[in-house]
């Protein structure tokens, strides 16, 4: 294997390492596609269980869910859009405090690498040598200080939009399966039909796809995401039935 430059970004050494991008803090970027696919599945099925009830045309059926499906498109992209960069303003704020500790208090950010290094199993010798080290390049300390003190990777810090347009996507990816069975099929409770073993399907797909990338078994990821899948669409299900009883007996 070639040598590769210690200069390279933290991410993109990880990246060469291992051969994926899931090896690096990027791969954080599955717990949001299978969230909102997820979300996408579940609200969508619940949704077209609930209006079916009460609408029995199916196209006033499929134009309520395209409402629906566009409005949380939208709940999805904002929301994944403003908690990212609240995130990331966060630890852009935390990074700049510490290089002003680096300007500011030198002396103490120099005994908190002693800590680390002690930490480590690092004699008191080996850990002058680190600090010396460490020290005479002031990016090369705050990368250590962010990295090692407060847990921040370079690619810990999301891009707010493209996490806003991952998570939308991903939400209408999940959407679709369900509103399909609507455009093909003439009656609505056969669509209703076809479209909950569609979804069922589809979770039970996402979690071998998921898999894939968390390395544990793929028929008990399977199985787990389609139970706690079968478990939000009943539960969102059966609140609906309540509710629309409620209201006929009023």
């Amino acid at each position: 294997m070639a040598e590769i430059p210690a200069r390279l970004p933290f991410e993109e050494r990880l990246r060469l390492w291992h051969g994926e991008i899931w090896h690096t803090a990027r791969g954080r970027i599955i717990r949001d596609i299978v969230y909102a696919i997820d979300t996408g599945l579940v609200t969508t099925v619940s949704f077209l269980a609930g209006i079916s009830i009460s609408l029995v045309e199916k196209e006033r059926v499929i134009a309520a869910s395209l409402i629906q499906v566009a409005s949380g498109t939208l709940a999805i992209f904002f929301g994944s859009y403003i908690s990212t960069k609240a995130q990331k303003h966060f630890f852009e704020n935390q990074i700049e405090r510490e290089r002003r500790e680096i300007e500011e208090k030198p002396e103490k950010e120099r005994q908190e690498i002693r800590q680390v290094m002690s930490e480590f199993g690092f004699t008191g010798e080996e850990q002058e040598m680190a600090v010396r080290r460490i020290t005479a390049d002031k990016e090369c300390w705050l990368r250590f200080m962010v990295q090692e003190e407060i847990g921040i990777s370079p690619g810990m810090i999301d891009n707010p939009v493209e996490i806003g347009f991952v998570s939308a996507f991903s939400f209408l990816v999940g959407a679709l399966p369900a509103l399909l069975p609507f455009f093909l099929l003439a009656s609505v409770k056969t669509a209703l039909a076809v479209s909950a073993l569609t979804v069922f399907l589809f979770l039970f797909s996402l979690g071998v796809f998921k898999a894939r990338i968390t390395k544990i078994r793929w028929l008990y990821s399977g199985l787990e995401t389609l139970f706690f899948g079968l478990l939000s669409s009943g539960s969102g299900f059966l609140m609906g039935r309540m509710i629309n009883l409620y209201f006929l007996r009023n």
